[in-house]
């Protein structure tokens, strides 16, 4: 059974004369694939007043104006059952709270054991049919926050979201030496590493990337910090921090990883966590906020912290 999500949308006085494809990408934010899909594929896709019409139909004020958006399968996902935390999902997107060690979507050696394999999983038992997509990326080691839109058309309002600032995401981080100032910017391009794949290193003929931090508690050689970043390199924060000297505890690639013979407590990941989520519910247009506590590996390294307003701001 093909299941729909319906848009809806009553005209406003200042809308009277304008197009109904107008006020469709005004509002509603669609692509132009789901238009045409809403347009030919779908009985009554496009209707005013529940009489369906061509995109070119002129508004008046208080016509209701609807449009359905047909679910489609998660591509190749491949399902397979696995530990989802979800924070909060509706008929457009989901928040999982990812631990560390859990890649986001699948990729080379990883086909059936991330999260985009288990959400496939869990809307197949439930009998739904989504067109998943992540929005956003995190790394395997990264825990915290992370979102899936369910349609392209949702990705789509998303991605607008965050390019207008609308979207935002923050990162709490445990960076090792002394800061001598609460607050830095770190404005440096990064690029790949010529000899490794995966690295990434600051160089002159890199993007351009720009992290602002903050630090929360300052501790015995390391602390806690507040992250934002503007642009979304590979690996940003992590090359950012070190190149000012002063590497995420307990990271591989730019730090130190402490082994288990040299520290069984010690950190074995860099101590990175997607703290905090606001964005707008799309084609709603109320502001949500979702935050995840710290993982017990940067708990236990922040003695005496808490949450609070005051500590970390929207």
């Amino acid at each position: 059974m093909t299941e729909y999500r319906t848009l809806i949308y009553t005209a406003k006085k200042s809308d009277a004369g304008l197009m109904a494809r107008d006020v469709i990408h005004r509002e509603f934010h669609l692509v132009a694939h789901d238009i045409a899909s809403a347009k030919y594929e779908i009985e009554d896709g496009i209707t005013i007043d529940g009489e369906s019409v061509m995109i070119n139909h002129t508004l008046k004020e208080g016509n209701v104006l609807a449009v359905k958006l047909m679910d489609r399968p998660s591509g190749k996902t491949v399902p397979a059952p696995g530990s989802l935390t979800i924070v909060f999902e509706n008929e457009d997107l989901v928040v999982i709270d990812k631990p560390a060690g859990v890649v986001v979507h699948p990729s080379h050696g990883h086909f059936a054991d991330s999260i985009g394999n288990f959400l496939a999983w869990h809307y197949q038992e439930e009998g739904e049919i989504h067109e998943v997509r992540t929005m956003g990326r995190l790394d395997k080691d990264t825990s915290g926050l992370i979102l899936f839109g369910k349609s392209r058309t949702v990705c789509a309002h998303m991605l607008k979201q965050a390019e207008e600032g609308l979207r935002t995401k923050e990162y709490l981080a445990l960076a090792s030496g002394t800061f001598e100032s609460v607050n830095g910017d770190v404005d440096a391009p990064i690029s790949r590493e010529y000899e490794e794949k995966m690295k990434r290193v600051v160089r002159e003929d890199g993007d351009r990337a720009l992290t602002h931090y903050r630090v929360l508690r300052q501790y015995d050689g390391y602390a806690l910090l507040s992250v934002t970043i503007e642009t979304g390199r590979t690996h940003q924060i992590r090359v950012h921090m070190a190149h000012i000297g002063h590497p995420l505890l307990g990271d591989p690639i730019y730090g130190t990883c402490v082994s288990e013979d040299q520290d069984p407590e010690g950190p074995k990941r860099a101590l990175l966590h997607a703290y905090k989520v606001s964005f707008l519910l799309p084609f709603k247009g109320d502001r949500v906020t979702f935050v995840s506590p710290l993982p017990e590996d940067m708990r236990r390294l922040c003695p005496g912290f808490e949450y609070s307003e005051g500590d970390v701001e929207t």
